[in-house]
């Protein structure tokens, strides 16, 4: 999955193929190996690959070790890609109401916005009430562009009704993708509220 390969076509890489077939895993008997891998590992390389396992075996086999064993690494990590990888792979799991997310909040303030935006996006398909009241303080003490559309549309897959102010001051942006991605999470949120009435 790390080898470095010039290629004209990333579909011809080995990597390529790697990762597709790292996508299917479902095996929780891999975990053992890989907690090791990642202990020892020093190449950044390696280790993104590793969280790219974690986060797809952690959807598939919805075990949530996988989640934990990503969550106790973000402390950890230092370099940007490395962290930011380690968080795209949490924001495929799903994630329990007492799921510990200090780390991940804690990313939310990071100066890097490679960070920042991986952080919104792990706050996905988690069942914590202090998700949405976090992802509301970041949308109100933030004027980048990007950062207020992954809040919009993280908060369109677990808000409530009780986002829905700040989405709609999202309507008011000039920034066309900004207000988008408020419509979008805006209708999200209406249609889920709308079936649990139902």
């Amino acid at each position: 999955m790390s080898t470095k390969e010039r290629v004209t076509d990333s579909s011809q890489s080995a990597s390529w193929h790697a990762h597709r077939e790292a996508e299917r895993l479902s095996d929780p008997g891999l975990l053992p190996g890989l907690e090791s891998f990642i202990a020892s590992s020093k190449s950044k390389d390696e280790l993104k690959a590793a969280y790219f396992i974690l986060g797809a075996l952690g959807a598939n086999a919805s075990d949530p070790r996988c989640a934990h064993m990503l969550a106790e690494r973000l402390p950890i990590e230092k370099d940007k890609y490395v962290l930011a990888s380690a968080l795209e792979a949490l924001a495929k799991i799903e994630k329990p109401a007492d799921f510990p997310l200090e780390a991940v909040f804690a990313c939310l303030l990071d100066d890097r916005w490679l960070v920042r935006h991986a952080a919104i996006r792990a706050l996905c398909k988690t069942q914590s009430a202090s998700v949405e009241e976090r992802l509301l303080q970041h949308l109100s003490s933030t004027s980048e562009p990007y950062d207020m559309i992954y809040c919009h549309v993280t908060l369109g897959e677990v808000g409530g009704a009780r986002s829905l102010p700040a989405l709609q001051a999202g309507l008011a942006s000039r920034k066309r993708d900004v207000k988008a991605s408020a419509e979008a999470a805006i209708r999200a949120i209406g249609l889920r509220l709308n079936s649990s009435v139902e």
